[in-house]
């Protein structure tokens, strides 16, 4: 095991059960050194920090609303602005990364080896919440779009998907490889731990004959990429014995949190990321009322990203979890703030994950989709799910006026497939029509 990274992850088997006072002071002072870092090395955030700086040099949180929120935009066009010019030994080395561009054009960055060994720390301690044994392989189906891209039959293989077992195999194969061709990979790879997006786990779980799903084995999917539904929970849980654990994270912080093991909600990795859920008039969002999410990374000093607008929509939980660890909770991940339908009178909605069950009761199917085209139309595209079933058109209907709007009109359109974005992920709600 990593020395670095065996204290770190003891760090995080203390800190998740602390008191919630003692938790944020912790984050606080993880906050004011990065902070102090980034104003005094770092061009771009000179001028955007210094409001939280008092006259004899001290930092005063108290300020933290004042900061400017980061946008993708700007962070794209002042990329090499970000970067610290230089970071002492102890950070390096220092890797490059970009995202997958699957919201436009793709963010190229710099992280540095505290932040890897944070990210890697926080997904061990959520695989371990589940029962997860790291010196055992994990395979990951994924789209990659730089460098090596893992083809069938072999894709690649590498070791220490987590670093408390640097012997543990893992296996990588592209997403955009057919489905029967990734369920053979699988029966040769024989992981018992599987990194998918949602829909793909989904898919996987169709495809699958019951032999099948018993030959691979899986017990843990963790869930990546994309929004988790209850349906996929119940879809992977019948057709493939597994359980979907979802890992909310972006390419540019982390791991920002994790589902909890006693609740279908997450809880925030606080250790790595400071997350704010911001109301339309930008204050804090009331808890369980959808807030746009703001995280700052707390660890990575190459490129730090400070007040970023993820582009996510969610909404923090209610109160403390019963499973009585103090990180707070996220009650649920809503998805893209760019996907709220907007009509003519102004209404705002935001289709919530559970909504996609009660559209299935009403349209038998596998995946769907469903895209606001303008104020009035809406498109439900769907890929049916063979029972023959046909939808239940006045059902879905009275949905679409109760819990959508009442001026919203509804088409179906049946599909083989649905697209996905540039990153290979499925979004269930979209919207065309300009904020």
């Amino acid at each position: 095991m990593d020395e670095a990274f065996d204290r770190y992850l003891k760090l995080l088997g203390q800190t998740e059960w602390a008191p919630y006072p003692q938790l944020l002071r912790y984050q606080r002072r993880l906050l004011e050194h990065l902070v102090r870092h980034a104003h005094a090395n770092i061009p771009f955030y000179r001028d955007r920090l210094a409001c939280l700086f008092t006259a004899d040099g001290s930092v005063d949180l108290s300020r933290w609303s004042r900061v400017p929120i980061l946008t993708r935009a700007e962070a794209t066009a002042h990329a090499s602005e970000m970067r610290a010019p230089q970071l002492p030994d102890s950070h390096g080395p220092i890797e490059e990364f970009q995202t997958s561009g699957s919201s436009g054009v793709p963010l190229k960055f710099t992280v540095d080896h505290p932040a890897r060994i944070a990210y890697n720390a926080a997904f061990t301690r959520a695989a371990r919440w589940f029962g997860a044994d790291t010196s055992r392989p994990l395979a990951q189906i994924r789209v990659y779009r730089t460098g090596f891209i893992p083809r069938y039959p072999d894709g690649a293989s590498s070791q220490g998907w987590s670093r408390a077992d640097l012997a543990a195999e893992t296996h990588q194969l592209d997403l955009r490889t057919p489905v029967e061709q990734q369920l053979e990979w699988l029966s040769r790879k024989a992981c018992p731990y599987l990194a998918t997006s949602p829909s793909s786990a989904m898919a996987l779980a169709y495809a699958a004959t019951p032999a099948q799903a018993r030959d691979l084995g899986l017990k843990l999917i963790f869930s990546i990429g994309e929004t988790v539904t209850a349906r996929a929970r119940e879809i992977v849980a019948d057709r493939l014995g597994a359980r979907l654990v979802g890992i909310y994270s972006c390419e540019e912080i982390g791991t920002i949190a994790t589902e909890c093991p006693a609740a279908p909600h997450y809880h925030q990795v606080i250790e790595n990321a400071l997350v704010e859920m911001i109301a339309e008039d930008g204050g804090p969002a009331a808890p369980g009322q959808p807030g746009r999410v703001l995280v700052t990374g707390l660890n990575n000093y190459a490129t730090p990203f400070i007040r970023y607008d993820v582009g996510d929509t969610a909404m923090a939980g209610l109160g403390p979890c019963g499973c009585g660890r103090s990180l707070p909770v996220i009650s649920q991940v809503l998805g893209r703030t760019r996907n709220a339908f907007v009509f003519k009178d102004g209404k705002r909605v935001w289709l919530r994950i559970w909504d996609e069950r009660a559209i299935q009761a009403c349209v038998p199917c596998r995946e769907l989709q469903m895209v606001q085209l303008d104020h009035e139309r809406l498109e439900l595209r769907y890929v049916p799910d063979g029972s023959g079933r046909a939808p239940d058109h006045a059902g879905l209907a009275a949905f679409v006026r109760d819990k959508i709007h009442p001026s919203a009109r509804l088409t179906l359109v049946a599909m083989e497939a649905i697209p996905r974005g540039p990153g290979g992920k499925l979004d269930p709600f979209i919207s065309m029509v300009p904020d």
